[in-house]
Protein backbone atom coordinates (compact mmCIF):
# COMPACT_ATOMS: atom_id res chain seq x y z
CA UNK A 1 0.00 0.00 0.00
CA UNK A 2 1.40 3.38 -1.03
CA UNK A 3 2.21 5.90 1.69
CA UNK A 4 1.25 9.55 1.16
CA UNK A 5 4.52 11.42 0.85
CA UNK A 6 3.26 14.94 0.15
CA UNK A 7 -0.05 16.71 -0.47
CA UNK A 8 -0.31 19.57 -2.96
CA UNK A 9 -3.44 21.73 -2.57
CA UNK A 10 -4.20 24.09 -5.45
CA UNK A 11 -6.51 27.01 -5.98
CA UNK A 12 -7.83 26.91 -9.54
CA UNK A 13 -8.45 30.41 -10.89
CA UNK A 14 -5.34 32.51 -11.61
CA UNK A 15 -3.15 29.78 -10.08
CA UNK A 16 -3.76 26.88 -12.43
CA UNK A 17 -6.11 28.41 -15.03
CA UNK A 18 -6.24 31.89 -16.52
CA UNK A 19 -9.55 33.29 -15.30
CA UNK A 20 -10.92 36.82 -15.58
CA UNK A 21 -13.57 38.02 -13.13
CA UNK A 22 -12.91 41.76 -12.84
CA UNK A 23 -16.37 42.52 -14.29
CA UNK A 24 -19.72 40.74 -14.57
CA UNK A 25 -19.18 40.26 -18.31
CA UNK A 26 -15.85 38.57 -17.50
CA UNK A 27 -17.67 36.12 -15.22
CA UNK A 28 -20.29 35.32 -17.86
CA UNK A 29 -17.68 34.87 -20.57
CA UNK A 30 -15.54 32.63 -18.34
CA UNK A 31 -18.53 30.47 -17.34
CA UNK A 32 -19.29 29.77 -21.01
CA UNK A 33 -15.81 28.57 -21.95
CA UNK A 34 -15.46 24.92 -22.96
CA UNK A 35 -12.69 22.71 -21.59
CA UNK A 36 -10.75 23.18 -24.83
CA UNK A 37 -11.02 26.99 -24.59
CA UNK A 38 -9.73 27.29 -21.04
CA UNK A 39 -6.12 28.46 -20.83
CA UNK A 40 -3.54 27.38 -18.29
CA UNK A 41 -1.28 29.64 -16.32
CA UNK A 42 1.99 28.94 -18.20
CA UNK A 43 3.79 25.93 -16.75
CA UNK A 44 1.00 24.87 -14.38
CA UNK A 45 0.09 21.66 -16.20
CA UNK A 46 3.76 20.68 -16.64
CA UNK A 47 4.35 21.32 -12.93
CA UNK A 48 1.53 19.01 -11.85
CA UNK A 49 2.69 16.29 -14.23
CA UNK A 50 6.18 16.74 -12.75
CA UNK A 51 4.71 16.40 -9.24
CA UNK A 52 3.14 13.10 -10.27
CA UNK A 53 6.36 11.94 -11.96
CA UNK A 54 8.50 12.77 -8.91
CA UNK A 55 6.67 10.50 -6.48
CA UNK A 56 8.81 7.60 -5.37
CA UNK A 57 7.94 3.92 -5.35
CA UNK A 58 5.51 3.33 -2.49
CA UNK A 59 5.17 7.07 -1.88
CA UNK A 60 2.28 9.03 -3.36
CA UNK A 61 2.01 12.69 -4.25
CA UNK A 62 -1.64 13.70 -3.90
CA UNK A 63 -3.07 16.69 -5.78
CA UNK A 64 -6.24 18.42 -4.59
CA UNK A 65 -8.08 21.49 -5.90
CA UNK A 66 -10.14 23.88 -3.78
CA UNK A 67 -11.86 26.41 -6.02
CA UNK A 68 -14.27 29.28 -5.60
CA UNK A 69 -15.78 28.45 -9.00
CA UNK A 70 -19.41 27.20 -8.91
CA UNK A 71 -20.26 23.48 -8.79
CA UNK A 72 -21.97 23.70 -12.18
CA UNK A 73 -18.53 23.85 -13.86
CA UNK A 74 -17.40 20.45 -12.53
CA UNK A 75 -17.81 18.44 -15.75
CA UNK A 76 -16.07 21.10 -17.85
CA UNK A 77 -13.14 21.39 -15.44
CA UNK A 78 -12.76 17.62 -15.07
CA UNK A 79 -12.51 17.39 -18.86
CA UNK A 80 -9.89 20.16 -18.79
CA UNK A 81 -7.78 18.18 -16.30
CA UNK A 82 -8.06 15.14 -18.55
CA UNK A 83 -6.89 17.19 -21.55
CA UNK A 84 -3.91 18.34 -19.45
CA UNK A 85 -2.92 14.74 -18.77
CA UNK A 86 -3.85 14.09 -15.14
CA UNK A 87 -6.75 13.59 -12.76
CA UNK A 88 -6.72 15.26 -9.32
CA UNK A 89 -7.22 13.17 -6.18
CA UNK A 90 -9.91 15.54 -4.99
CA UNK A 91 -11.75 18.57 -6.35
CA UNK A 92 -14.01 20.91 -4.35
CA UNK A 93 -16.16 23.62 -5.95
CA UNK A 94 -18.24 26.26 -4.17
CA UNK A 95 -22.03 25.69 -3.83
CA UNK A 96 -22.79 29.12 -5.27
CA UNK A 97 -26.37 28.46 -6.42
CA UNK A 98 -27.25 26.87 -3.08
CA UNK A 99 -25.86 29.90 -1.24
CA UNK A 100 -27.93 32.27 -3.40
CA UNK A 101 -31.13 30.27 -2.93
CA UNK A 102 -30.58 30.26 0.83
CA UNK A 103 -29.91 34.00 0.88
CA UNK A 104 -26.29 33.47 2.01
CA UNK A 105 -24.94 36.25 -0.18
CA UNK A 106 -21.79 36.85 1.89
CA UNK A 107 -20.83 33.24 1.21
CA UNK A 108 -21.03 33.80 -2.56
CA UNK A 109 -18.05 36.16 -2.56
CA UNK A 110 -16.48 35.36 0.80
CA UNK A 111 -13.55 32.96 0.73
CA UNK A 112 -12.19 32.75 4.28
CA UNK A 113 -14.92 30.60 5.85
CA UNK A 114 -15.33 28.44 2.75
CA UNK A 115 -11.65 27.75 2.01
CA UNK A 116 -10.61 27.40 5.65
CA UNK A 117 -13.29 24.75 6.21
CA UNK A 118 -12.25 22.80 3.10
CA UNK A 119 -8.57 22.96 4.05
CA UNK A 120 -9.18 21.75 7.61
CA UNK A 121 -11.59 19.04 6.43
CA UNK A 122 -8.98 17.88 3.94
CA UNK A 123 -6.35 17.79 6.66
CA UNK A 124 -8.55 15.59 8.82
CA UNK A 125 -8.32 12.90 6.11
CA UNK A 126 -4.54 13.16 5.73
CA UNK A 127 -2.16 10.67 7.38
CA UNK A 128 -0.39 12.12 10.43
CA UNK A 129 2.97 13.60 9.51
CA UNK A 130 2.15 14.24 5.85
CA UNK A 131 3.64 17.51 4.61
CA UNK A 132 1.70 19.96 2.43
CA UNK A 133 2.41 22.60 -0.19
CA UNK A 134 -0.35 25.09 -0.98
CA UNK A 135 -0.82 27.11 -4.18
CA UNK A 136 -2.80 30.35 -4.47
CA UNK A 137 -2.67 33.82 -5.98
CA UNK A 138 -2.83 37.50 -5.07
CA UNK A 139 -6.29 38.14 -6.59
CA UNK A 140 -7.98 36.71 -3.49
CA UNK A 141 -6.85 36.35 0.13
CA UNK A 142 -5.00 33.07 -0.37
CA UNK A 143 -1.81 34.07 1.45
CA UNK A 144 -3.88 35.10 4.48
CA UNK A 145 -6.17 32.04 4.42
CA UNK A 146 -3.39 29.51 3.88
CA UNK A 147 -1.22 31.04 6.60
CA UNK A 148 -4.16 31.06 9.01
CA UNK A 149 -4.79 27.40 8.16
CA UNK A 150 -1.13 26.49 8.75
CA UNK A 151 -1.02 28.24 12.13
CA UNK A 152 -4.44 26.86 13.11
CA UNK A 153 -3.38 23.26 12.48
CA UNK A 154 -0.07 23.93 14.25
CA UNK A 155 -1.99 25.06 17.34
CA UNK A 156 -0.89 28.69 17.14
CA UNK A 157 -4.42 30.14 16.92
CA UNK A 158 -6.79 29.79 19.87
CA UNK A 159 -10.47 28.88 19.58
CA UNK A 160 -11.54 32.37 20.68
CA UNK A 161 -9.24 33.99 18.11
CA UNK A 162 -10.58 31.72 15.39
CA UNK A 163 -14.20 32.65 16.10
CA UNK A 164 -13.37 36.37 16.09
CA UNK A 165 -11.37 36.10 12.88
CA UNK A 166 -14.14 34.27 11.02
CA UNK A 167 -16.77 36.73 12.27
CA UNK A 168 -14.65 39.65 11.12
CA UNK A 169 -14.15 38.03 7.71
CA UNK A 170 -17.93 37.76 7.25
CA UNK A 171 -18.37 34.01 7.79
CA UNK A 172 -21.79 32.72 8.79
CA UNK A 173 -22.26 30.93 12.11
CA UNK A 174 -22.78 27.64 10.29
CA UNK A 175 -19.43 28.10 8.55
CA UNK A 176 -17.77 28.69 11.91
CA UNK A 177 -19.41 25.50 13.20
CA UNK A 178 -18.15 23.59 10.13
CA UNK A 179 -14.56 24.74 10.71
CA UNK A 180 -14.76 23.88 14.43
CA UNK A 181 -16.20 20.41 13.74
CA UNK A 182 -13.53 19.63 11.12
CA UNK A 183 -10.78 20.87 13.45
CA UNK A 184 -11.78 18.36 16.13
CA UNK A 185 -10.58 15.55 13.84
CA UNK A 186 -7.18 17.17 13.17
CA UNK A 187 -3.99 16.31 15.05
CA UNK A 188 -2.05 19.46 15.95
CA UNK A 189 1.20 19.45 13.97
CA UNK A 190 3.03 21.78 11.59
CA UNK A 191 2.45 20.21 8.15
CA UNK A 192 2.53 23.18 5.75
CA UNK A 193 5.98 23.25 4.21
CA UNK A 194 5.41 26.02 1.68
CA UNK A 195 2.74 28.42 0.41
CA UNK A 196 3.22 29.55 -3.20
CA UNK A 197 1.42 32.74 -4.26
CA UNK A 198 1.20 33.46 -7.99
CA UNK A 199 1.40 37.24 -8.51
CA UNK A 200 -1.30 37.41 -11.17
CA UNK A 201 -2.14 41.01 -10.18
CA UNK A 202 1.57 41.95 -10.07
CA UNK A 203 1.42 42.71 -6.35
CA UNK A 204 4.94 43.52 -5.08
CA UNK A 205 6.35 40.49 -3.21
CA UNK A 206 7.07 42.68 -0.18
CA UNK A 207 3.30 43.03 0.35
CA UNK A 208 3.35 39.47 1.74
CA UNK A 209 6.38 39.83 4.00
CA UNK A 210 4.20 39.39 7.10
CA UNK A 211 3.73 35.78 6.00
CA UNK A 212 7.39 35.09 5.18
CA UNK A 213 9.21 32.72 5.16
CA UNK A 214 6.44 30.15 4.67
CA UNK A 215 4.86 32.20 1.86
CA UNK A 216 6.85 32.63 -1.35
CA UNK A 217 5.43 34.95 -4.05
CA UNK A 218 6.23 33.89 -7.63
CA UNK A 219 5.73 35.46 -11.06
CA UNK A 220 5.86 32.19 -12.98
CA UNK A 221 5.76 28.45 -12.31
CA UNK A 222 9.40 28.00 -13.32
CA UNK A 223 10.06 29.88 -10.08
CA UNK A 224 7.67 27.52 -8.29
CA UNK A 225 9.63 24.52 -9.54
CA UNK A 226 12.90 26.00 -8.29
CA UNK A 227 11.42 26.75 -4.86
CA UNK A 228 10.14 23.19 -4.50
CA UNK A 229 13.50 21.72 -5.54
CA UNK A 230 15.27 23.92 -2.98
CA UNK A 231 12.74 22.73 -0.38
CA UNK A 232 13.62 19.13 -1.22
CA UNK A 233 9.98 18.50 -2.13
CA UNK A 234 10.63 17.77 -5.82
CA UNK A 235 13.60 16.64 -7.87
CA UNK A 236 15.58 18.84 -10.25
CA UNK A 237 13.97 17.22 -13.29
CA UNK A 238 10.75 19.17 -12.59
CA UNK A 239 12.60 22.41 -13.47
CA UNK A 240 13.57 20.84 -16.77
CA UNK A 241 10.00 19.72 -17.49
CA UNK A 242 8.49 23.13 -16.75
CA UNK A 243 11.16 24.92 -18.82
CA UNK A 244 10.43 22.53 -21.72
CA UNK A 245 6.75 23.50 -21.70
CA UNK A 246 7.41 27.24 -21.34
CA UNK A 247 9.85 27.25 -24.26
CA UNK A 248 7.53 25.22 -26.45
CA UNK A 249 3.85 25.86 -25.77
CA UNK A 250 4.17 29.43 -24.51
CA UNK A 251 7.04 30.76 -26.59
CA UNK A 252 9.15 32.00 -23.66
CA UNK A 253 12.56 33.29 -24.63
CA UNK A 254 15.56 31.69 -22.96
CA UNK A 255 16.72 35.04 -21.57
CA UNK A 256 13.36 35.58 -19.90
CA UNK A 257 13.56 32.20 -18.18
CA UNK A 258 17.08 32.96 -16.97
CA UNK A 259 15.88 36.29 -15.53
CA UNK A 260 12.95 34.60 -13.77
CA UNK A 261 15.28 31.99 -12.30
CA UNK A 262 17.79 34.59 -11.10
CA UNK A 263 15.00 36.66 -9.50
CA UNK A 264 13.67 33.79 -7.36
CA UNK A 265 17.13 32.49 -6.42
CA UNK A 266 18.16 35.97 -5.27
CA UNK A 267 14.97 36.33 -3.21
CA UNK A 268 15.38 32.88 -1.62
CA UNK A 269 19.10 33.14 -0.79
CA UNK A 270 18.63 34.63 2.67
CA UNK A 271 16.47 31.66 3.68
CA UNK A 272 18.80 28.94 2.36
CA UNK A 273 21.60 27.15 4.15
CA UNK A 274 25.25 27.35 3.06
CA UNK A 275 25.99 25.68 -0.28
CA UNK A 276 22.28 25.21 -1.06
CA UNK A 277 22.67 26.82 -4.47
CA UNK A 278 25.77 24.74 -5.17
CA UNK A 279 23.76 21.63 -4.34
CA UNK A 280 21.04 22.82 -6.74
CA UNK A 281 23.63 23.38 -9.49
CA UNK A 282 25.04 19.89 -8.94
CA UNK A 283 21.57 18.32 -9.20
CA UNK A 284 20.86 20.21 -12.41
CA UNK A 285 24.20 19.15 -13.94
CA UNK A 286 23.39 15.47 -13.37
CA UNK A 287 20.29 15.69 -15.55
CA UNK A 288 20.50 14.24 -19.02
CA UNK A 289 17.90 14.61 -21.72
CA UNK A 290 14.35 14.90 -20.34
CA UNK A 291 12.99 11.43 -19.66
CA UNK A 292 9.56 10.93 -21.18
CA UNK A 293 9.40 14.56 -22.48
CA UNK A 294 6.15 16.15 -23.57
CA UNK A 295 5.64 16.09 -27.37
CA UNK A 296 6.87 19.25 -29.07
CA UNK A 297 4.11 21.48 -30.43
CA UNK A 298 5.67 24.61 -31.92
CA UNK A 299 9.26 23.49 -32.54
CA UNK A 300 11.14 20.39 -33.57
CA UNK A 301 12.12 18.17 -30.66
CA UNK A 302 15.80 18.62 -31.50
CA UNK A 303 15.48 22.42 -31.38
CA UNK A 304 13.48 22.27 -28.16
CA UNK A 305 15.99 19.91 -26.54
CA UNK A 306 18.83 22.24 -27.56
CA UNK A 307 17.08 25.28 -26.06
CA UNK A 308 16.27 23.41 -22.86
CA UNK A 309 19.89 22.25 -22.48
CA UNK A 310 21.13 25.78 -23.09
CA UNK A 311 18.77 27.21 -20.45
CA UNK A 312 19.73 24.55 -17.90
CA UNK A 313 23.43 25.31 -18.46
CA UNK A 314 22.82 29.02 -17.85
CA UNK A 315 20.72 28.22 -14.78
CA UNK A 316 23.66 26.28 -13.31
CA UNK A 317 25.91 29.29 -13.96
CA UNK A 318 23.44 31.64 -12.24
CA UNK A 319 23.16 29.39 -9.19
CA UNK A 320 26.95 29.11 -8.84
CA UNK A 321 27.45 32.82 -9.35
CA UNK A 322 24.95 33.68 -6.62
CA UNK A 323 26.53 31.09 -4.30
CA UNK A 324 29.88 32.85 -4.74
CA UNK A 325 28.49 36.23 -3.69
CA UNK A 326 28.54 37.48 -0.06
CA UNK A 327 25.64 36.05 1.87
CA UNK A 328 22.74 38.43 2.58
CA UNK A 329 21.73 39.35 6.10
CA UNK A 330 19.66 36.77 7.91
CA UNK A 331 15.92 37.56 7.67
CA UNK A 332 13.97 38.50 10.81
CA UNK A 333 12.76 35.56 12.85
CA UNK A 334 9.19 34.51 12.39
CA UNK A 335 6.89 35.86 15.09
CA UNK A 336 3.37 34.96 16.18
CA UNK A 337 0.85 36.63 13.88
CA UNK A 338 -2.17 38.65 14.95
CA UNK A 339 -4.69 37.47 12.34
CA UNK A 340 -7.38 39.88 13.52
CA UNK A 341 -5.13 42.86 12.78
CA UNK A 342 -3.82 41.21 9.62
CA UNK A 343 -7.37 40.82 8.28
CA UNK A 344 -7.76 44.60 8.27
CA UNK A 345 -4.53 44.91 6.29
CA UNK A 346 -5.70 42.20 3.88
CA UNK A 347 -9.09 43.89 3.44
CA UNK A 348 -7.40 47.17 2.53
CA UNK A 349 -5.06 45.37 0.11
CA UNK A 350 -8.05 43.72 -1.57
CA UNK A 351 -9.89 47.03 -1.89
CA UNK A 352 -6.85 48.67 -3.45
CA UNK A 353 -6.40 45.73 -5.84
CA UNK A 354 -10.08 45.90 -6.79
CA UNK A 355 -9.80 49.60 -7.62
CA UNK A 356 -6.71 48.88 -9.71
CA UNK A 357 -8.52 46.11 -11.64
CA UNK A 358 -11.51 48.35 -12.31
CA UNK A 359 -9.24 51.15 -13.51
CA UNK A 360 -7.34 48.76 -15.78
CA UNK A 361 -10.62 47.42 -17.19
CA UNK A 362 -11.89 50.97 -17.81
CA UNK A 363 -8.66 51.96 -19.56
CA UNK A 364 -8.89 48.82 -21.72
CA UNK A 365 -12.51 49.58 -22.66
CA UNK A 366 -11.66 53.23 -23.44
CA UNK A 367 -8.75 52.17 -25.64
CA UNK A 368 -10.97 49.67 -27.46
CA UNK A 369 -13.63 52.33 -28.09
CA UNK A 370 -10.97 54.73 -29.33
CA UNK A 371 -9.61 52.13 -31.77
CA UNK A 372 -13.18 51.48 -32.98
CA UNK A 373 -13.75 55.21 -33.54
CA UNK A 374 -10.47 55.54 -35.42
CA UNK A 375 -11.29 52.50 -37.58
CA UNK A 376 -14.72 53.95 -38.35
CA UNK A 377 -13.20 57.31 -39.25
CA UNK A 378 -10.70 55.65 -41.58
CA UNK A 379 -13.50 53.70 -43.23
CA UNK A 380 -15.43 56.92 -43.83
CA UNK A 381 -12.41 58.56 -45.39
CA UNK A 382 -11.85 55.56 -47.61
CA UNK A 383 -15.44 55.68 -48.80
Amino acid sequence: MAKTRHIFRWDLDKTYLKTEFATFSDLVRTARLTAEQRENIPGSAALIRAIRHAQGEGNEHLVFFISGSPEQLRSVLEKKFSLDGFHPDGFVLKPTVSNILRGRFRAVKGQVGYKLHQLVAGRSDAPIGTKETLFGDDAESDAYIYSLYADLVAGNVSHDQLVKILAKAGAYRTQVDDVEAALEAVVHEDPVRRIIIHLDQHTPPVAFQTFFPRVVPIYNHLQTALVLVLDGTLTASCVQRVAWELLDRYGFEEERLVNLAEDILRRRRAYLGPQALEALAAQLELLGEPDDPEPAHTKSEDELARQTRSFMTKLVEVARHLESRPRPDAPPRETKRDYLALWEQERLRQEEAKRARKLAAKISRDEERQRAREAKELAKRGA
